[in-house]
């Protein structure tokens, strides 16, 4: 837990950045283009950064996770199509438009996020436990880190495909 803290001791310049870009996307998305109270402005480059951060923070636990065995490899590539369904869902219902002239989508805020996040935060905290050492509680942990890092990497990768195919038609 303390390398969580120096970690985010170390990256909190990088995520005041992010903070301030976000916060200035939001605004321009609700005072210039009025959007609906559910909807925002998010940048490209900053929806990179969420997976990277995931790998940032669960990255040990992952690893020490995955080099105890093949079963954990086998529950890791459970989690990635698990992902993979969950990202595509969740773009599904964020999706809105494309946003050229800032290199941004505009998406729908959703439940599903603040599950998410709720879901990362159990299992890190189960992960972390020391007195835990029940070997399918750890594949299930397994299933449920790589849920989450791949869910991210896979709607960010969706995000900009979407973005991509879709230019084409905002710019006609």
């Amino acid at each position: 837990m303390e390398n969580d803290w120096l970690l985010l001791a170390w990256l909190s310049p990088l995520i005041l950045v992010m903070v301030i870009f976000d916060l200035k996307a939001r605004n321009y998305g609700k005072k210039v283009l009025h959007l609906p109270k559910k909807e925002y402005v998010s940048l490209l480059w900053l929806a990179i950064l969420d997976p990277v951060f995931e790998v940032l923070f669960i990255g040990v636990v992952l690893w020490d996770d995955l080099s105890r065995d093949v079963w954990h490899w086998v529950a890791g590539g459970v989690g990635v199509v698990l992902g993979y369904f969950f990202a595509r869902y969740r773009t599904r219902i964020m999706w809105v438009r494309p946003l050229r002239e800032k290199k941004a989508v505009i998406l729908r805020n959703s439940g599903a996020e603040y599950i998410a996040l709720v879901f990362l935060v159990i299992v890190k905290t189960v992960s972390e436990n020391s007195n835990f050492s029940n070997y399918f509680a750890s594949l299930l942990i397994t299933v449920g880190l790589l849920t989450i890092v791949s869910e991210s990497a896979i709607r960010v990768a969706i995000l900009f495909k979407r973005y991509n195919n879709e230019m084409p038609a905002v710019r006609a």
